[in-house]
């Protein structure tokens, strides 16, 4: 069998070593535990605009592994409306964490505009709010 003809047994899109990333989104870069939140919130970086508002919050454990939180209000729309807007902002998250700084924490906070907009626009707007903080290089 020849290499290019290889199916990729692991279901993902990109190759298994697209360039040593991994774009999976994994348990671990999940924000699970409500004190991790609390953290966040009360000594984050609050970034926002009329759609989106992100909380970010550098940790000091040595860990380079950035993890993601997501809050969707009943404001946002009905159930199929905010788990579509949370599907979105998972996906670009999971397709941008390598540009991220590392040791991140970061909380999506969805407002109701966010359900509006089509997804090339939400990762501009959430792209622009990390690169303003000079959080996000895509180099």
């Amino acid at each position: 069998m020849r290499a290019e003809n290889k199916k990729n047994l692991s279901g993902s899109l990109f190759p298994e070593n697209s360039a040593g990333k991994k774009f999976s989104f994994t348990y671990f870069e999940r924000l699970h535990i409500q004190k991790d939140f609390d953290k966040i919130f009360k000594n984050g970086l609050r970034l926002e605009n009329k759609n989106i508002k992100i909380l970010v919050y550098k940790r000091n454990d040595g860990h380079i592994i950035r993890r993601l939180g997501l809050i969707t209000t009943k404001r946002v729309g009905a159930a199929v409306i905010r788990n579509r807007t949370k599907r979105r902002l998972r996906e670009i998250f999971r397709t941008n964490k390598h540009f991220l700084e590392s040791g991140l924490d970061l909380i999506f906070i969805s407002k109701p505009g966010t359900a509006l907009l089509d997804y090339d626009s939400l990762k501009k707007n959430i792209l622009g709010l990390l690169k303003s903080a000079e959080l996000y290089n895509p180099e």
